[in-house]
C-alpha cells in the first residue's frame, strides 16, 4: 500500500495528480514559482532557497548579468578580472578578438588582447617608436628602450646615470668633453 501524498502548501492529501520537486508533494496548482507565484507545471525551473523559481523570473531577477552587454548568463559564462561575461561577451575592446583562451590586459574596465594592448596602451620609445614592454630609460622628459638611449654625437649606447644635454638631445659625457667641446652640463 502506498503512503499518502499530502501537499505541502495545503497540507491536504493530493489526488489523482501529484508533483513530487525539491523533496517535497504538491497539488499541481501549489506547485507554483516564488516570485510570481504562477504554476510551474511541466516547465523547467530553478531553485533559489530551497524554493521553485519559474525561468522568467530567475532571469529578471537571479541570473547573473554579463558585464559586457547586461544579459542574463544563463549557460557558460567567464569571470574575469572580478566581473562576469558570456563567452561571446568575452572580447578585446579594439579588435573584438575572443578572450577566451587568450592572455589579456584590462585597463579601466576595458579588456585588450595582447597585441591591442601593446600597440595602443604601451609607451612608445622616442629612438624608433616602438612600444615599451620592459624597464623603459626616462631622459629628457620621454621615455626610451635601453638600446635606443644614444649619444647624438658618436651613436654609442648611453649607459651610465650621467650623461650631457647639447641642443635638446643626449650626448655620452667622453663626447661631451672631448668631440663636441664644453658640455652644457651633466644631467
Amino acid at each position: 500500500m502506498m503512503a499518502t501524498a499530502i501537499c505541502c502548501k495545503c497540507n491536504e492529501v493530493v489526488k489523482p495528480r501529484v508533483v513530487s520537486a525539491l523533496g517535497r508533494t504538491y497539488h499541481p496548482q501549489h506547485f507554483t514559482c516564488k516570485e510570481c507565484e504562477q504554476p510551474i507545471g511541466l516547465l523547467a525551473y530553478s531553485v533559489v532557497d530551497d524554493e521553485p523559481v519559474c525561468n522568467t523570473c530567475y532571469r529578471e531577477k537571479y541570473a547573473s548579468r554579463c558585464y559586457a552587454c547586461g544579459m542574463a548568463i544563463l549557460q557558460r559564462g567567464i569571470i574575469a578580472v572580478g566581473r562576469k561575461w558570456h563567452e561571446k561577451c568575452f572580447r578585446c575592446v579594439s579588435c573584438s578578438k575572443s578572450l577566451v583562451t587568450s592572455t589579456f590586459f584590462e585597463v579601466n574596465g576595458y579588456l585588450f588582447c595582447k597585441i591591442d594592448f601593446r600597440e595602443s596602451l604601451l609607451s612608445r620609445c622616442a629612438g624608433c617608436a616602438e612600444p615599451i614592454d620592459n624597464n623603459a630609460v626616462v631622459a629628457l622628459n620621454t621615455k626610451w628602450h635601453s638600446k635606443c638611449f644614444k649619444c647624438c654625437h658618436c651613436h654609442r649606447q648611453i649607459t651610465g646615470y650621467k650623461f650631457s644635454i647639447r641642443s635638446g638631445r643626449a650626448m655620452c659625457i667622453p663626447c661631451a668633453i672631448y668631440g663636441e667641446g664644453k658640455s652644457n652640463g651633466d644631467a
